[in-house]
């Protein structure tokens, strides 16, 4: 039989929360920059053996209509729009495999979610050859955060950080690609042709259950306590379980409070030198980030009554990025990598990261 991490740790008589002795255990490197080493040695046992948790290798899909069988209107499920395809995958799912490796257009992409960390981050993996990559569960974590490993060279990834840390690929960054964590109801109404991910996965699992918790209910692991595991870092500016969305840019990182951002919609700031701005999208609470620059120059975004306007043109513009009026009409912002995150867990990979600002 096979456990989750959360399962495998209560037969052991008992979870890791913290100020216990597992969660002293770790190593810590506050507010230094961290080398890969750092990350190797901080490496520990999740729990379920490689593979224990088994990645969904050969996806299967259904339709939106055919998904309302499985589905609650709030469920979590994770969005991806990409090569002109809609696919929703439900958390529900998504908690018992935690990579599903998938394939759009003959391009193989990783969907991968971490329940420890609240974490749900695609890639579109390649090797220095250029060979493309698979992703299984590694069985250990960093950070109480799921560390992948490649099946084509068994080199380790962290889901967050997206390098290699160690083995053939060791360095390497993987690329990442947006994905939209939202509710079935909300993903639907904006894209009614989606299909849904199957229970259908060659594997028997209690898929209408979750042994971490919900994301409906107050008081389970999604937001109450520390983390289960030892991390490297601990940072009081948020609540351990706080939502936040991490950006990386060249080698910086920054933090944006979910709560914050729902009260502004929109937010101008940089991270790197890159000017950036983020707009809130309420249909389907979603963040999302762009490189705020119009016509070759830096642009600031404002909203108001409900629009998004760019003050260098005084074009209009979506909370996806697209111009609906204005010089700029038809046009697309380059979109930046985000996800959303649970502040522990940024922290303890990032401990330098900025807090957002307003500019």
């Amino acid at each position: 039989m096979v456990f989750s991490r959360r399962e495998f740790l209560t037969l052991l008589g008992g979870t890791a929360m913290a100020g216990s002795p597992l969660w002293k255990a770790g190593r810590r490197a506050e507010g230094k920059a961290r080398s890969l080493a750092d990350f190797t040695q901080n490496i520990q046992s999740g729990g379920p053996p490689k593979d224990g948790i088994p990645p969904i290798d050969r996806p299967k899909y259904v339709s939106a209509a055919e998904a309302e069988m499985l589905l609650k209107p709030n469920d979590i499920v994770v969005g991806l729009v990409y090569q002109g395809v809609v696919r929703a995958y439900p958390q529900k799912i998504l908690v018992w495999h935690e990579i599903v490796n998938d394939e759009f257009k003959g391009e193989k992409i990783a969907i991968t979610y971490c329940p420890l960390t609240g974490s749900a981050v695609a890639f579109g993996g390649r090797s220095p050859d250029g060979a493309m990559l698979t992703f299984g569960t590694s069985g250990k974590l960093v950070n109480s955060n799921l560390l992948m490993y490649d099946r084509q060279t068994d080199s380790q990834w962290p889901q967050i950080l997206g390098i290699a840390i160690d083995g053939t690929n060791k360095g390497t960054v993987l690329e990442e690609i947006p994905l939209a964590w939202t509710h079935w109801s909300r993903w639907r109404q904006r894209h009614p042709d989606t299909v849904v991910l199957s229970t259908d996965t060659g594997y028997i699992r209690s898929y209408g259950t979750d042994p971490y918790g919900s994301y409906d209910k107050p008081g389970t692991y999604y937001d109450s306590g520390g983390p289960l595991f030892p991390v490297m870092a601990k940072g009081g500016r948020f609540n351990p379980k706080e939502v936040v969305v991490g950006v990386k840019s060249n080698g910086q990182h920054m933090a944006i409070n979910k709560h914050t951002l729902r009260a502004k919609k929109l937010i101008n700031t940089s991270l790197a030198d890159v000017p950036l701005a983020v707009f809130y999208d309420a249909d389907l609470d979603v963040a999302r980030v762009f490189v705020r620059q119009v016509q070759g120059k830096p642009a600031k975004f404002s909203f108001e009554n409900g629009r998004i306007e760019e003050e260098l043109t005084g074009s209009l513009w979506t909370a996806d990025g697209r111009s609906i009026g204005g010089k700029m009409s038809g046009s697309q912002l380059k979109q930046y990598a985000s996800f959303d995150v649970m502040w522990f867990a940024w922290h303890a990979f990032f401990p330098a990261t900025q807090i957002v600002k307003s500019e």
